[in-house]
């Protein structure tokens, strides 16, 4: 059965045709030639058996004694090469004795008389310088003639065969050339000829037209198709508003599905929490598919358990059932493994979800895979109460809604984790800030109280009036910068411009240090960021504590340039430091080290140096284009 199928394809049909063509095409001229290489042979083998009579006549002339025996010997080795060239042949020349018993028996026969008498005769006749039996030569040279003969008669039979075989070869060529004429004719030419008359009347407006099928190969194939192309086309035709309406509503549907990833995808672009994620997103899926439930699943990697992380259609009964599920033996894995949506009869399912849900009055569930980049976290479920299916579009747009949960799941993991990573990194530096100043004077102060209370008990006034106004200088000090640290870290920076803010900065110095300040700021440059903004101006509040506690000044200037790269300096008139000194600290001293950690994070750099030689210090912030983003 498979070969007949095999054999109705026309294109095997013409493969075959052309291989047996051209197999008769090479089988005929290889067996010509076969013919002719024999033909050759044998004469190669003619004219060999001619010279070998030659050589033999000339081996007995020479055993007169009026020859040396070199020249006999010479000529007795060319009769012996001579037999040998003839008995093997040689497909190079060609050389062959014709293919008969016949020939090679009498040749055999002719080289045993010449081994066995003819050679020894003539040997003896030239060691003995006697005459040879020329009767006997004469009649070995007869028998030589005699086979040279026989082969040329063989020879003339053999090609009159040939000539045979070629004129059959030719009628046959010709009545196969007639045969593949007809065949083409038949299989390829007048079905494609039906076929194009077919076409013409198509295209001509009949659209009944429809070609014959007769045969099951391509061109049957093309001719059915052509009358499923015009059955389709009168079809179209006769039902063309029927097809509009169709069309139309097939549009309106991919319409509301872009409508619906429009939403989801805007709904997911806006910055929420993890329940208001998930919720939003299973009450959307309810509405989209018009399912009787569903229910979003993520999986706690540490706990190994699946949590209901949102549910839409379901009663708090039924939730409280769907409790301490294992992420091992549950619906999650299963979806997650496969990586594909899978349908689920909840009735036929023994997991503990699928029975809950059973229960709850639900049969069928199709269960999308959450994934994020670092894999699988969960799936969603639409449940319906009667067995329900979802087509192939729907199925594609849902794990589109899938991937974008995905997505929205990760974003708001990671801004909660940045969220978190800032908040330890501004606790880090509130605890610099307090080892800085109240740390310090803490421990001052505790070093007074025991001068203190040394001095009580030594009756030692002197020492006790001068360590009580050290106490309430040192706590006098630890109120100013505790009063500093609260108003910093309570400033709403992000509310105002940065200059504003600069300049709020440098009132509340003034205000707590009595000392002046002076604002300079020029530049077109770009805005800053929130980022570079906030930490801009803690490194300048920074600057500024540091000159009202080490100082000693009665001025300050601040200078701004806001170009290509942000250079900003502060300058005071105090008791100046020397660069050693920020050297030697630069490890140990927590202000410094304030200010360069939050200049790292913004890719800018802090320098501190003497103002000038007679004192004052200069702090200065570059922050290079380079590092500088775009606000």
């Amino acid at each position: 059965m498979r070969i007949s199928q095999y054999f109705k394809s026309l294109s095997t049909r013409l493969l075959l045709l052309t291989l047996l063509w051209v197999s008769f095409i090479v089988t005929s001229i290889a067996w010509t030639m076969l013919l002719n290489w024999e033909l050759e042979a044998t004469a190669a083998a003619k004219y060999a058996v001619a010279e070998l009579r030659i050589h033999v006549h000339r081996a007995a002339y020479f055993t007169q004694p009026v020859f040396e025996e070199m020249r006999f010997q010479d000529q007795m080795s060319k009769v012996e090469l001579q037999f040998s060239e003839i008995r093997k042949g040689d497909i190079g020349q060609p050389l062959e004795l014709p293919r008969g018993g016949e020939f090679l028996q009498t040749y055999t026969g002719l080289e045993k008389q010449w081994h066995e008498e003819i050679a020894p005769m003539l040997m003896n006749a030239q060691r003995t310088r006697q005459p040879v039996n020329n009767l006997r030569i004469n009649r070995f040279l007869e028998e030589l003639a005699g086979l040279a003969n026989q082969i040329d008669d063989w020879r003339s039979d053999y090609l009159w065969a040939l000539r045979y075989l070629q004129v059959t070869l030719i009628v046959l060529a010709i009545g196969s050339l007639f045969t593949i004429m007809f065949l083409l004719v038949r299989w390829v030419i007048r079905p494609i000829g039906q076929l194009g008359e077919g076409i013409n009347k198509l295209s001509g407006g009949d659209l009944r037209a429809r070609v014959p099928v007769i045969r099951e190969d391509e061109i049957g194939r093309i001719a059915a198709g052509f009358n499923r192309m015009a059955d389709r086309l009168e079809d179209l035709y006769e039902n063309l508003e029927q097809k509009v309406a169709e069309k139309t509503a097939s549009v309106e549907e991919k319409n509301r599905h872009l409508a619906q990833l429009y939403e989801i995808t805007s709904f997911f672009s806006q910055q929420r929490s993890l329940e208001e994620l998930t919720d939003g997103f299973a009450e959307r899926i309810v509405r989209y598919t018009e399912a009787d439930a569903c229910i979003v699943t993520l999986v706690d990697q540490k706990s190994g358990y699946v949590n209901i992380a949102a549910a839409c259609g379901l009663t708090a009964e039924a939730l409280r059932e769907m409790t301490d599920i294992s992420y091992e033996d549950s619906i999650c894995r299963t979806v997650i493994k496969k990586a594909y949506p899978v349908r689920i009869t909840l009735g036929e399912d023994e997991r503990k979800l699928a029975r809950a849900l059973n229960l709850a009055g639900f049969t069928t569930a199709y269960c999308f895979p959450v994934r994020s980049t670092s894999g699988g976290i969960g799936c969603f479920m639409l449940l319906y109460r009667d067995i329900a299916s979802l087509s192939s579009q729907m199925i594609q747009l849902l794990e589109s809604f899938s991937t974008h949960l995905g997505v929205a799941i990760d974003n708001e993991r990671l801004i909660d984790r940045d969220r978190q990573y800032a908040v330890i990194q501004e606790r880090q530096l509130l605890a610099q800030g307090l080892h800085d100043s109240i740390a310090q004077a803490l421990s001052y102060l505790n070093l007074q109280v025991q001068f203190l209370s040394d001095a009580i008990k030594d009756k030692d006034d002197a020492l006790r009036d001068e360590s009580l106004a050290a106490i309430q200088t040192g706590v006098q000090e630890c109120y100013e910068d505790v009063r500093e640290l609260l108003l910093n870290f309570r400033e709403r920076l992000h509310t105002e411009g940065f200059l504003q803010g600069v300049r709020t900065v440098m009132d509340r110095f003034e205000g707590q240090a009595h000392v002046s300040t002076r604002l300079t700021a020029s530049g077109d440059g770009p805005k800053l960021t929130p980022r570079e903004k906030l930490q801009v101006i803690f490194i300048i509040q920074e600057a500024l504590s540091n000159v009202r506690k080490h100082a000693e000044a009665t001025s300050v200037s601040v200078t701004i340039n806001n170009g290509a790269d942000l250079v900003v300096s502060i300058v005071d008139d105090g008791v100046g430091i020397e660069e050693s000194v920020v050297e030697a600290r630069k490890g140990q001293h927590v202000g410094l080290s304030i200010m360069a950690e939050r200049a790292s994070r913004i890719g800018a750099t802090v320098k501190v140096e003497r103002a000038s030689p007679i004192g004052g210090t200069r702090v200065t912030l570059t922050l290079p284009a380079s590092s500088r983003q775009i606000s």
